[in-house]
């Protein structure tokens, strides 16, 4: 643990020290930038870094190599307001068991209200502008170190009484080794997408970004730095932090880049092999001397199906009496795998997190096992609450893990005083 705390604090800091002493300029006049701005509140919480991670359904959107890291279905949706504008975000990836993962973004950039005038200042009435995006995304892990990704898309203008259409074409590389490292390469607008507006060609410039990312502390911290260069400009630094308090259910996140500076937070809620989360983004915006008021975003992300491991346990209060073998806790081990399992293990905690009882094995595990209330030494525990993780390794070395809240021992009843009436004879 220590020696990937290391190797992890050093990639960060020749990072950063390679990106500090960069200048960056602007290119918000670039054709096409709502597709390298972020689209979800997690993303622009972490400072818009993201190429190195790309660990759920924007990973289209940052880099769609990072596609092949799911093992579940995910749904992502966010609306935010910019200046004069809104942007809306939807996005939906599903992985598979031998075909690889695909994935479908939709992006809309907007502003209604314009005001509209000919060459003469004549005014002609409010009108609308709109960008939009249509990606298809596709990514395959030849090796399980190693994951490359394209989209297809088509993009669309609308301005006025004018609009255009156009296709365009990106791909990605995600280097998963040496743990606990990630590296991420994505070029977007490989093939350009161009458009006529009435006399005006558009060209989409090319858009190169490169992230390294860290998973730290049981995978409960990510860090994120990524690089982008877009066109002609200079090279921008991004960079972001997120940290499980409660695993699987507060996650605080921190990010900088050369225009923000930004703040969030997830809350998430887990039922099995489905999960509700809500991700909340503050976006102070000191490029302008904070002239710009701060934002605000919001979005959903949901998880369901896919490849996944749980247990469901039951009762949900239990008192267990060594003498009695028929009284135990049933865990149902659900799986989904991708591939096949080499080996298990189930560990089973108190309310202080130390391991009470461990279970492990070889091959696949067992659909039900048994609890009798013994540690592993043989000893009953103490009351209170118990909880569990579980961790599946496939042939490929790569693991499943799951924990949440197994059951609740109570072996003392009510405490109150008894009153003994004696009857004289």
């Amino acid at each position: 643990m220590v020696g990937r705390l290391r190797i992890g604090s050093v990639a960060v800091l020749l990072l950063l020290a390679f990106v500090a002493p960069l200048r960056a300029d602007y290119d918000g006049g670039s054709a096409g930038m709502f597709m390298d701005y972020g689209g979800s509140p997690r993303t622009l919480a972490m400072g818009k870094a993201f190429c190195g991670l790309a660990d759920d359904a924007e990973a289209a959107y940052f880099n769609p190599a990072g596609l092949v890291q799911l093992n579940s279905q995910n749904i992502k949706m966010a609306h935010s307001m910019l200046v004069e504008s809104r942007m809306e975000y939807l996005a939906y990836a599903m992985p598979t068991r031998s075909y690889g993962s695909f994935g479908l973004t939709v992006l809309n950039l907007g502003s209604e209200g314009l005001d509209s005038r000919d060459l003469n200042n004549n005014k002609y009435g409010s009108s609308v502008y709109e960008e939009n995006a249509v990606i298809f995304s596709y990514a395959y892990a030849p090796w399980h170190w190693l994951g490359a990704g394209a989209n297809l898309k088509v993009v669309s203008k609308d301005l006025a009484e004018y609009s255009g259409l156009a296709p365009g074409a990106d791909v990605g590389l995600i280097v998963t080794v040496p743990k606990p490292l990630s590296f991420g390469f994505f070029a977007q607008n490989l093939y350009a997408p161009e458009m006529n507006l009435h006399s005006q060609v558009e060209k989409y410039p090319l858009v190169l970004r490169a992230g390294v990312a860290a998973r730290l502390y049981h995978d409960r911290v990510a860090v994120d730095i990524d690089v982008t260069k877009v066109g002609y400009h200079t090279v921008k630094p991004h960079g972001g932090v997120e940290f499980q308090i409660v695993p699987d259910v507060f996650t605080p996140r921190i990010g900088f880049d050369m225009n923000e500076v930004s703040f969030g937070a997830g809350l998430k809620k887990v039922w099995g092999n489905f999960s509700l989360g809500v991700d909340y983004a503050y976006l102070m915006h000191y490029q302008s001397n904070y002239e710009l008021n701060s934002t605000h975003k919001m979005g959903l992300n949901i998880e369901f199906g896919g490849y996944r491991t749980w247990i469901q346990p039951f009762p949900s209060i239990f008192s267990p009496t060594p003498d009695d073998k028929r009284n135990v806790l049933w865990m149902d081990i659900k799986m989904m795998s991708r591939r096949k399992i080499k080996r298990w293990q189930i560990l089973l905690k108190n309310n202080l997190g130390e391991v009470v009882r461990t279970f492990y094995g070889w091959d696949a595990p067992p659909m039900r096992m048994a609890w009798d209330g013994l540690d592993d030494a043989g000893r009953l525990v103490s009351d209170g609450s118990y909880s569990y993780e579980i961790v599946l390794v496939d042939e490929r070395n790569e693991s499943m893990e799951h924990g949440g809240p197994l059951t609740r021992i109570k072996t003392k009843g009510p405490q109150g005083k008894v009153e003994v009436e004696q009857k004289r004879p």
